[in-house]
């Protein structure tokens, strides 16, 4: 087993202040008709949790092996944050992307330049500020044989949370796979990675969706786990010496664009490469906040939510923000639930960690 002394992976993790008046402004600045095209660009976006402090005391807990973590801003500095931490490798968006595409208020931009961070390690782990550590975990759990760790199969392709255009994105993702990619080659020979009893529900659908894709010979769609995804920093090299023209086209857009790619790219180029190992799908849980069925649907979700919290029922958990209502009712609610969250995360964590003042 590895230790923390002779640990190789890195933690990556953008995160922003929404709220920041100086930011909003520069955001405003560059809207005009760009972002009237622009993906899911709305409050949830942007909206914060209050829950990154916890994120870190849940790293020196969970994680002390870590190597490094690389924290991205476009240069703000939570004030509680402790930049002198011999861990911590605090990042602006300035550091490590081009200046050209510079500033940016998309994800992809920040998250398919990772590979240009100065000192990042070959393997990393890209947790975004909603995804946390929610139990011990050790390096394994991220890569074996110094390949990533994930729950690999197929899903039917863009749909229901794949709304407002982000669709798009992933359909361009899944074009440059077929581009690069033989689907039958890859599944035979990876076959035995793909095919998993661990993987649960997922190799359900996995099965149901092969012999339609077996005869086009073409993978429609990945499952795509909202969680911590490893990835090797050699990967994103390959893809932009493969897609350069591409890549490029989407970090010139200042906001989401439907003609985009973002990371998942790298992620089912891993798969297609073979450049992965199998994990339980089990590993993780997601936690959706939207009110799509009204208020009682959202208390069910922070109720199972608060008792993994506090019960560590999985090692990661995934706080997903989809709920883009921006009226007053909305956004009491979202006060409410999120209150609750950070309660929950003062009950199970309530030291501060190292990487705090």
């Amino acid at each position: 087993m590895q230790t923390e002394a002779c640990s190789d992976i890195d933690f990556v993790m953008p995160w922003v202040d929404g709220s920041d008046p100086e930011w909003q402004k520069q955001r405003a600045l560059c809207r005009g008709d760009e972002e009237k095209a622009s993906v899911r660009s709305g409050v949830a976006r942007y909206r914060d949790w209050g829950i990154l402090p916890y994120w870190f005391r849940a790293v020196e807990k969970f994680a002390p092996w870590v190597r490094k973590v690389h924290f991205i801003t476009c240069g703000q500095v939570p004030e509680w944050l402790n930049l002198n931490h011999p861990k911590l490798h605090f990042v602006k968006h300035e550091d490590y992307i081009p200046h050209q595409w510079l500033p940016t208020f998309q994800a992809n931009t920040i998250e398919l330049n990772f590979h240009r961070i100065d000192g990042l390690a070959e393997k990393f782990v890209y947790f975004n500020d909603d995804t946390l550590i929610n139990a011990p975990v050790k390096p394994e759990d991220f890569f074996v044989d110094g390949l990533p760790c994930t729950c690999a199969g197929f899903h039917p392709g863009p749909s229901g949370a794949f709304s407002e255009g982000f669709g798009n994105i992933i359909l361009n993702d899944l074009t440059l796979i077929d581009k690069h990619f033989d689907f039958r080659k890859s599944f035979k020979a990876n076959i035995t990675k793909f095919l998993r009893l661990r993987y649960g529900t997922v190799l359900l659908k996995t099965l149901y969706m092969l012999p339609a894709w077996w005869g086009s010979n073409s993978c429609r769609g990945f499952h795509t786990p909202h969680q911590a995804e490893a990835y090797l920093k050699s990967t994103f090299t390959e893809v932009w010496d493969k897609e350069k023209d591409y890549l490029e086209r989407t970090c010139s857009h200042k906001f989401r664009d439907k003609t985009d790619v973002n990371q998942h790219l790298m992620y089912y180029w891993q798969l297609m490469s073979g450049k992965f190992h199998p994990r339980r799908h089990s590993f993780t849980a997601l936690y959706l906040a939207e009110q799509k069925h009204g208020e009682d649907h959202i208390r069910l979700n922070i109720d199972k939510l608060t008792d993994d919290i506090k019960h560590h029922k999985h090692c990661l958990i995934c706080i997903n923000d989809a709920d883009n209502n921006s009226d007053e009712t909305a956004r009491d609610i979202f006060s409410e639930i999120a209150g609750k969250i950070r309660e929950a995360y003062s009950e199970a964590y309530p030291e501060k960690s190292s990487f705090e003042l």
